[in-house]
């Protein structure tokens, strides 16, 4: 089955990226939080977008990093009763929980959208963004998540091994 190899490749490559991208915002929000919290306390001189940045930059990584955490299998899944099933059944089982979690996160988007589109028009005084980029996260994430779901699925029915704790994880 070389396209389920080439497809668990590529799913490698974007978690790697994932992984990275998702450390270097942690790291940029912990130097941010740093330097603010200095400049508050020891120099009385607190900058003006001292709370606004990192809490962009947190509403970013709760959402992407939430993506990433449930692409690498570090969710909660209790698998014991769908294991006893036959193999069939099984993927028809994971097939059907996946659909509805494809459904629940179209409703997550389709929601999500008037509120991004409200929140476009604010802006933050102390940087001049949108108050849409912190809105925007979270259907970003949602598509991340449905990415992950459909791949998976794509996976099962091509009978390759999809559990959440497969060998697909990067570096681990």
């Amino acid at each position: 089955m070389a396209g389920a190899k080439s497809l668990t490749d590529r799913l490698k490559t974007a978690r790697t990226v994932f992984e990275w991208a998702c450390g270097a915002v942690l790291a940029a929000f912990t130097m941010l939080v740093l330097y603010s919290v200095m400049m508050r306390y020891f120099f009385n001189n607190p900058p003006m977008w001292g709370e606004d940045i990192p809490k962009l930059l947190f509403v970013w990584l709760s959402f992407v990093g939430g993506g990433l955490a449930y692409m690498l299998g570090y969710n909660i899944r209790m698998t014991s009763v769908v294991e006893s099933m036959p193999r069939k059944v099984q993927i028809a089982v994971e097939l059907a929980m996946r659909a509805l979690t494809l459904v629940m996160l179209a409703v997550i988007v389709w929601y999500s959208i008037p509120i991004i589109e409200l929140s476009m028009y604010r802006r933050v005084l102390a940087t001049g963004l949108s108050d849409g980029w912190t809105y925007i996260a979270l259907p970003i994430g949602a598509v991340l998540l449905a990415a992950n779901e459909v791949v998976r699925m794509w996976l099962a029915v091509l009978g390759e091994h999809t559990d959440d704790d497969s060998s697909l994880h990067s570096g681990m």
